[in-house]
């Protein structure tokens, strides 16, 4: 094959953002390039490299989506990133782990919450560090707040849910949810957006079992740990 797909149907995957602000509020910004992902129309590819139609073969280009929770989980998700299942479409190319595409658009979003129980403040933003690769970024922000979720989910017009930090030890359970939620994403979509409610339940289902094994990893209640 040389040429990429031209997929009319979109694909669903698995990817990070950054939670970013403008004037309007709360943004979904790129982890790896500075460019931010617009509210309630498409974001469309777009190379550094010059190429006519990303995604392009030979080329890094496009966005990357992956099919296993658990690819990024490897070192963590922690505050100030953004987890979301969102849909791929347009040209597209198998890319490790998943795929590169010309559109997308989040689907539903899982924003985590710095849990200050059992991971301290140092270690937080090392792994801030660790999945934020574009220069020039602040170091790690505070935890959004219940508003900003609300206002993002608003501008977004998807589901946004508050998780607690996820960590590589946590991918096994997860991804199994995670890869039905993102199948349920994928065959439900069209039936959903025509108001089909059984489609509709059946992935408002996946979400909750996928935030219920969440909710399982979070430590039991008790007072910050005292750091030496």
């Amino acid at each position: 094959m040389t040429e990429a797909p031209d997929l009319a149907a979109p694909l669903t995957g698995w990817r990070l953002w950054l939670l970013d602000s403008d004037d309007e509020g709360p943004v979904l910004t790129s982890p790896v390039v500075a460019s931010r992902w617009p509210a309630r129309v498409a974001t469309t590819a777009s190379c550094r490299a010059g190429c006519e139609r990303p995604p392009a073969w030979g080329c890094g280009c496009g966005l990357y989506a992956t099919t296993h929770l658990d690819c990024l989980l490897a070192t963590g998700v922690t505050a100030g990133v953004v987890l979301g299942c969102t849909a791929l479409w347009g040209r597209v190319v198998e890319a490790t782990e998943g795929w590169r595409a010309e559109r997308g658009y989040p689907l539903v979003l899982f924003a985590p919450t710095v849990d200050h129980r059992n991971r301290s403040d140092v270690a937080q933003d090392v792994l801030w560090r660790t999945l934020v690769r574009r220069p020039g970024v602040a170091p790690q922000p505070d935890p959004p707040d219940d508003a900003t979720l609300r206002a993002l989910a608003r501008r977004y017009a998807v589901p946004v849910h508050a998780v607690p930090t996820l960590r590589r030890a946590h991918a096994g359970p997860i991804d199994r949810l995670a890869t039905v939620l993102r199948d349920e994403a994928a065959q439900g979509l069209a039936a959903r957006r025509l108001g089909d409610g059984h489609a509709r339940l059946r992935f408002d289902r996946a979400v909750e079992d996928l935030l219920d094994v969440l909710d399982r990893q979070r430590p039991p209640e008790g007072p910050p740990p005292i750091l030496a």
